[in-house]
């Protein structure tokens, strides 16, 4: 029978969520407001483009990015949207990412930089490198000191055909 009662009890807590304690339960405090999001954490976003000559165009899913129309980018007349990430970029904390040739993409956030006029806005200094399969680096290290908003590109890995590009940008 006390099997069956402690049976009963441990069902009941994992049903509703409460503590198997006997002790009363006491009026929590409200908890604190959240901060304000720090220069510590940023949010970015990751495009991962496959550009190929097949003659289709750019993916409509891919959505407004003019850059790709021009050179460099404009040496390729399709692209496909193959994968959109919004990751979570920590102050000196790399986030990896796997790439569809096996690569590892791997993003950090190394400073913020305060705007040096009224009008201008703050920069975030992204570092991003990638290893291969093996870990022999494709891109040792590419430093971009770059504006909320607007992406920064890393491309030229062979991919079926034709080459990945990334679109790294930091959310406003």
């Amino acid at each position: 029978m006390r099997f069956l009662a402690s049976a009963i009890t441990a069902t009941m807590v994992l049903a509703l969520g409460v503590s198997p304690s006997p002790a009363v339960a006491q009026e929590q405090a409200p908890a604190p407001p959240q901060a304000a999001p720090s220069d510590a954490e940023v949010t970015s976003e990751i495009v991962i483009l496959h550009a190929t000559n097949d003659g289709k165009g750019i993916d409509p899913k891919i959505g407004k990015m003019p850059e790709l129309g021009k050179p460099p980018f404009s040496a390729y007349n399709s692209y496909k949207l193959l994968e959109r990430l919004k990751v979570s970029l920590q102050k000196g904390k790399p986030t990896t990412t796997k790439l569809p040739n096996g690569s590892v993409l791997m993003v950090s956030l190394k400073d913020v930089v305060a705007a040096k006029k009224k009008d201008e806005p703050r920069r975030f200094v992204v570092s991003a490198s990638i290893q291969k399969p093996g870990g022999t680096t494709f891109l040792p290290l590419l430093e971009v000191n770059a504006k909320a908003g607007e992406n920064f590109f890393v491309a030229g890995q062979q991919h079926m055909g034709g080459v990945l590009v990334l679109g790294i940008k930091v959310a406003p």
